[in-house]
């Protein structure tokens, strides 16, 4: 949606991150607080997606669940975060990317101070659903980076959001299970409260007000086509292992998923002021763009399933590490790392080079690292090393389609862009958990007392195609500083 009307300032506090001497783009000492305060509310959210897995076991004994209801302690915060992350996106765009993101983070804190004190197993689903608006943080704060900055400043903003993201995804495995295992589950919730509390004060601190666009009515159509649409779609993927994926149910949800989106299409080419400019969206750069987005959300969740299964396995089963919880965490530490330092590294990579080669060679690492765990699953080192470089092709991937998004769309419409760029990783990581868990349920299964490690090879084989498909498809974004 285009502003057709002066923009007013969202917010009375006048700090100015991006207008100290040299500019918008220069490093100033308010730029580096900016980004710093955007990094903490994205690593918040990014830790809250892994931060309960080491702790589902614990869950199921507390609430007396099977895994399958456990499931929903996490498919309850992605569920949310795809619809919220487009739609407080496009809020954002026209009310204030600051206020909305403070709106955001007040919610994900209530939502953790609920599921902190939870009773019960409903009481906690409704503090995750609370906890899963903060999945719009990362859109928001990267459209407060356009907003403020220019240039290398803004490109390397871009390179620090997007490392932090893959970085707290990857280091909330290590905390849980140290949590977990020296205290309770109810401290895992505590901590994204108190972290959500400090990207608060952070953001109210350090981030400047934003402009707001043009008064517009609420495209509640549009709004509610992509709810109905994304919630079938992710719901679908999300239980299709348990409910079967040929079941009545699953096939209605895929069906229904279709209409709504299809219906979406077309009410908001209509639409003065529509929720999600699908001619934007449509554009070829911005679509292969979108495209990538799903392959970097996939790849890297066949190894958070695989890896845990296959390092914790007991070496009596002749494979395995028998590693615990905390141990397994801590092997897959330096990949989480590497995924922050890709995005660092990803802007100099992009200035040096272009955006298409960057993404080419961010597939290709994925891809190298994906054969080397499948080739070499039962050599820690080996899983060590290679699971890194997927870490490392990740986070330079992701911080390419972030610059690429935020360079292609217009600059009115930037968060809600964003924001679909952000559920087309959920979607991408929501096929990524069953898939795993059926490759390895399912693909050469040895007799009873013998090996399993080629179904872990399969699955590891399946991240080294998808890379390969994912760097074809690079090769068709047109070359661009």
């Amino acid at each position: 949606m285009r502003s057709t009307t002066p923009p007013t300032p969202d917010n009375t506090p006048a700090h100015t991150a991006s207008t100290a001497s040299g500019g918008p783009g220069a490093k100033t000492p308010g730029n580096r607080g900016l980004i710093f305060a955007l990094a903490i509310s994205v690593l918040s959210f990014s830790m809250m997606q892994t931060l309960l897995v080491p702790a589902l076991p614990i869950f199921m004994r507390e609430f007396g669940i099977d895994a399958s209801l456990a499931g929903w302690i996490l498919t309850s915060y992605l569920l949310c975060g795809a619809v919220a992350a487009p739609i407080l996106g496009s809020l954002g765009d026209r009310y204030g990317h600051r206020k909305i993101l403070l709106l955001t983070l007040t919610v994900f804190v209530i939502g953790g101070a609920l599921t902190a004190l939870a009773p019960s197993l409903p009481v906690l689903l409704v503090g995750r659903v609370l906890q899963g608006v903060s999945t719009a943080t990362f859109p928001l704060a990267l459209a407060i980076v356009r907003r403020h900055t220019t240039g290398p400043a803004q490109r390397s903003a871009t390179g620090w959001l997007s490392g932090t993201l893959g970085l707290g995804a990857g280091a909330a495995l290590v905390v849980g299970g140290v949590i977990v295992e020296g205290l309770s589950w109810q401290w895992l919730f505590v901590t994204g409260a108190v972290m959500g509390l400090l990207s608060i004060t952070l953001v109210l601190a350090c981030v400047p007000a934003s402009t707001r666009g043009a008064a517009a009515r609420t495209d509640w159509p549009g709004t509610t086509l992509l709810t109905i649409g994304l919630l079938a779609l992710l719901l679908g993927i999300s239980q299709g292992s348990s409910w079967g994926w040929a079941s009545a149910s699953v096939l209605g949800l895929f069906a229904l998923a279709a209409a709504a989106l299809t219906a979406l299409v077309l009410v908001e080419r209509r639409s003065a002021a529509p929720l999600i400019d699908v001619r934007t969206l449509s554009r070829p750069a911005l679509a292969v763009t979108n495209g990538l987005t799903l392959f970097l959300g996939f790849i890297p969740y066949l190894f958070y399933v695989g890896l845990p299964v296959l390092l914790q396995a007991d070496p009596a089963a002749g494979f395995g590490q028998g590693f615990t919880v905390t141990q397994t965490g801590i092997a897959l530490l330096p990949g989480a790392i590497l995924v922050f330092l890709g995005g660092r590294f990803a802007p100099w990579l992009i200035g040096r080079t272009s955006s298409k080669l960057s993404a080419l060679i961010a597939l290709i690492v994925m891809g190298l690292g994906s054969l080397g765990v499948a080739v070499m699953p039962d050599s820690l080192a080996a899983i060590v090393l290679f699971f890194s470089l997927v870490g490392l092709g990740n986070g330079i991937g992701f911080a390419v389609v972030s610059d690429l998004v935020a360079s292609l769309a217009p600059r009115d419409s930037i968060a809600a862009a964003l924001g679909v760029n952000g559920v087309l990783r959920t979607v991408g990581s929501a096929l990524g958990a069953p898939i795993a868990t059926a490759v390895l349920t399912g693909v050469a299964v040895a007799a009873a007392g013998g090996s399993t490690l080629v179904s872990f090879t399969a699955l590891f084989t399946v991240g080294a195609v998808v890379s390969t498909l994912g760097a074809v498809l690079a090769l068709t974004l047109p070359a661009q500083r």
